[in-house]
């Protein structure tokens, strides 16, 4: 009897969520050029000095370079076919109005991390969970943590970390251990959660009519076993790096 009891309740829910769905889907929603950060990566972040990453899709060659190396930003040095801003792979999954920049970013004393913007256009699939791509190659999730990354004169930018290592990885190897870092921001909006965003696109077009494009960034580099000392990395780098990427202030 009780479960019957529920079952009208159970209707209704199911309803409004297949209704919520075919509205989704089915409204000609206004797509926007409008972008929550600045669609560039800045040559420096505090000591870090950048270099843009640069790929070439000639099936020969696939070489990936860095701008510094190059007298041509455009043009292969190996081959003297174009480069682009995404490796082949990246652009044979990716929508073709997908906009992606990579830098690497080195320290005086060598260190290096990896920054990259995605930057969604008229297709979600732009942008996914980043944990679907990073075991997709391999890694091994260890921990994941959220953290919050002080910033000058509004609330402190949330930020998930995921701790990885390779698969396989025997004790003791010296095969890197690396993190990876990164947040969604939207128009007016950020969030470490890639749940949060989909809620946030689907409110958008459902009750706004309204797709703004999203960009997630990410930040990448090596960290010690059983530590967390790359967090206050993490938290220094990004706080160099926010205020030059901000459009106005979205979570003050």
């Amino acid at each position: 009897m009780e479960t019957r009891t529920f079952w009208p309740y159970i209707i209704v829910i199911i309803l409004m969520a297949l209704t919520s769905l075919v509205l989704a889907l089915t409204v000609d929603v206004n797509i926007t050029d409008e972008a929550g950060i600045k669609v560039e990566l800045p040559d420096a972040v505090g000591a870090w000095g950048g270099d843009e990453l640069r790929y070439c899709h000639k099936k020969e060659c696939r070489g990936t370079f860095l701008t510094s190396g190059l007298q041509d930003r455009d043009v292969c040095p190996s081959c003297g076919s174009a480069l682009h801003g995404m490796s082949y792979d990246e652009a044979a999954v990716l929508p073709p109005d997908t906009i992606l920049i990579k830098k690497s970013y080195t320290q005086p004393s060598g260190r290096q991390m990896f920054v990259s913007i995605v930057l969604s256009g008229g297709d979600r699939s732009s942008i996914h969970r980043p944990q679907m791509c990073l075991t997709g190659q391999g890694q091994v999730i260890m921990n994941t943590d959220v953290l919050e990354v002080p910033l000058a004169g509004r609330k402190p930018l949330d930020v998930m970390v995921l701790d990885l290592e390779p698969q396989g990885r025997a004790e003791g190897s010296s095969a890197a251990l690396t993190y990876y870092a990164y947040w969604f921001v939207g128009k007016g909006r950020e969030t470490p959660y890639h749940v949060q965003r989909m809620i946030w696109m689907s409110t958008d077009r459902i009750f706004h009519n309204v797709a703004h494009r999203w960009a997630y960034i990410a930040v990448s580099g090596l960290r010690e076993e059983d530590s967390d000392g790359h967090h206050e990395e993490i938290r220094e780098f990004i706080g160099e790096l926010y205020p030059q990427m901000a459009i106005g202030d979205p979570a003050g």
